[in-house]
C-alpha cells in the first residue's frame, strides 16, 4: 500500500508540476501576444504615399484553374518582360519546409487576368524566387532547401529561363552550394546578385557570415565583386541593395540573431559595405528608388526592437530568447524610407497585414505609381503572432502606391 501511495504522490506531484509549467507558459504567450511599443512614423513624409485598397490575389478568381494551391502562399517576386507581367510565387502547407512546395510563375497582359507558365517541384523545399530582366532575358532565380521543417538547409541556387510563352528552361544549379539568393538587379550593363550562406544559420551563431554582392556578365555564372564577403557579421542575411544616381549603393542587412544595419558602398568599390548597426529588424526587405529617394518594404515587429540589448540574460542564452520571443510577437508590413544622412530607416505606415507577414515584389506602372504584391494571414482575420501565422497559412494580396510630389 505504501509503494502504491508513493506512486500516487509522485504521479500527482508530477500532474501538478505540468499545470504549473503550463500556466506559466500561457502567461508567457499572452505576455508576448499583447506587449507592443511605441513607433514614431514619419507622419509627415507619409502624406505624400497614398494605396488601393488590398485585393486577396492567392487565392483568387484572377488565377488559371487548375493550380494546387496549399494553405501557405508567400514568397513571391514581380517583374515586367516585353509587355507582360510575371508573377512568381511559393505555396506550401504551411510557411516551414515541406517536399509539396511548388513554386508557380504565371503572366498577364492587363493584370486582370493571369496565365500560366510553368511551376517547378524539386520535392525539397523551394524558396526566394527571383526575377532578372538581363540582355533580353528573362531569368528566374530560386533556392532549394532540405525537406525538415524544422531545419534551414539551403542546398543550391538555381536558374531558369524564359525561351517562349509557356516554355522554360530545365532549372540548373548555379553559384556554390550552401548559398541562398536574396535580390537581383541590373545596373551599368551588368546582373547583380546578393547572397549569403545559409548552412547553420540558426545553429553555428558564432560562425562568421557570409553575405556576398555578386556580379554577372551573363546572369548565370556570378563571381564576388572586389573578391571578397559584403559582410561577415555572424548571422547576416538578406543583403537588399539599389544604386543611387551616381553608382553609389545602399543596403540593409537582416542580421538572424542580432538585429540589423543599414549600409553605404561607394561606386569606386561596391564591395566596401559601411554598416551601422540598428537594434531593429528589417525582415524580407524589398527596396526600390524613386526620384532620388529610397523606399523599403519590410516586416515590422509591433514589439519593438529586436534587440533588448539585456544585460540581465547570459550571453549565451540572449540570441535564442530573443528568437524565441520575436517568433510570439505580432508584425506587420511597414513602408520605411531610407534617410541617408542618419543612416537610418524611417516608418511611414505600416500595410494591412497581421501573422505571417512581409515579403514584397514591386514594379513601376508610371511616373508615380508601384504595383506592389505581398502576403499576410487574412487581414481582415485574427491578428496571430508570427509563429502561429506561420502554421495558419497566408494569403498574397495586390495594391498599388501612389506618390504625389
Amino acid at each position: 500500500m505504501r509503494k502504491k501511495s508513493c506512486l500516487a504522490g509522485i504521479a500527482k506531484s508530477f500532474i501538478n508540476l505540468i499545470i504549473i509549467l503550463c500556466f506559466f507558459l500561457s502567461l508567457l504567450i499572452a505576455y508576448l501576444f499583447f506587449s507592443s511599443s511605441p513607433v514614431a512614423f514619419n507622419e509627415e513624409a507619409a502624406k505624400k504615399i497614398t494605396y488601393t485598397p488590398l485585393e486577396k490575389l492567392v487565392p483568387g478568381d484572377k488565377l488559371p484553374t487548375g493550380l494546387k494551391l496549399g494553405r501557405s502562399n508567400n514568397n513571391l517576386d514581380l517583374t515586367q518582360f516585353k509587355g507582360r507581367y510575371y508573377f512568381a510565387f511559393r505555396t506550401a502547407p504551411t510557411h516551414f519546409a515541406s517536399t509539396e512546395t511548388i513554386i508557380y510563375v504565371l503572366s498577364s497582359k492587363n493584370l486582370e487576368k493571369w496565365e500560366y507558365e510553368t511551376e517547378f517541384n524539386l520535392k525539397d523545399d523551394l524558396r526566394e524566387p527571383r526575377f532578372l530582366v538581363f540582355k533580353n532575358k528573362l531569368i528566374l532565380y530560386f533556392f532549394r532547401g532540405g525537406s525538415n521543417p524544422l531545419a534551414f538547409a539551403p542546398k543550391h541556387i538555381y536558374a531558369t529561363e524564359r525561351t517562349a510563352k509557356g516554355k522554360w528552361t530545365e532549372p540548373k544549379e548555379i553559384y556554390e552550394p550552401g548559398y541562398v539568393d536574396w535580390r537581383a538587379k541590373v545596373h551599368n550593363g551588368k546582373a547583380y546578385m546578393s547572397v549569403y550562406y545559409g548552412a547553420g544559420l540558426y545553429t553555428n551563431e558564432n560562425e562568421p557570415g557570409s553575405l556576398r554582392l555578386l556580379v554577372s556578365d551573363d546572369g548565370y555564372n556570378y563571381r564576388m565583386v572586389g573578391g571578397k564577403e559584403a559582410r561577415t557579421k555572424y548571422s547576416s542575411e538578406e543583403g537588399e541593395f539599389e544604386f543611387d544616381n551616381k553608382g553609389n549603393l545602399w543596403a540593409t542587412v537582416r542580421l538572424e540573431m542580432l538585429g540589423g544595419e543599414v549600409c553605404f558602398a561607394p561606386k569606386k568599390d561596391l564591395s566596401a559595405w559601411d554598416c551601422k548597426f540598428t537594434n531593429y529588424k528589417f525582415d524580407s526587405a524589398l527596396m526600390f528608388r524613386r526620384k532620388g529617394e529610397f523606399y523599403v518594404v519590410a516586416r515590422r515587429n509591433i514589439d519593438g526592437p529586436y534587440n533588448k540589448q539585456s544585460k540581465l540574460i547570459p550571453s549565451a542564452l540572449r540570441s535564442k530568447l530573443y528568437l524565441v520571443r520575436y517568433s510570439g510577437t505580432r508584425k506587420r508590413t511597414a513602408l520605411y524610407r531610407l534617410n541617408k544622412e542618419k543612416k537610418e530607416l524611417e516608418p511611414l505606415f505600416d500595410f494591412p497585414s497581421r501573422g505571417d507577414t512581409a515579403y514584397a515584389g514591386i514594379t513601376q506602372l508610371d511616373e508615380n505609381k508601384y504595383l506592389l504584391f505581398n502576403y499576410s494571414c487574412d487581414i481582415d482575420g485574427f491578428d496571430w503572432s508570427w509563429i502561429f501565422g506561420q502554421l495558419i497559412g497566408t494569403n498574397i494580396y495586390s495594391t498599388v502606391l501612389e506618390f504625389r510630389d
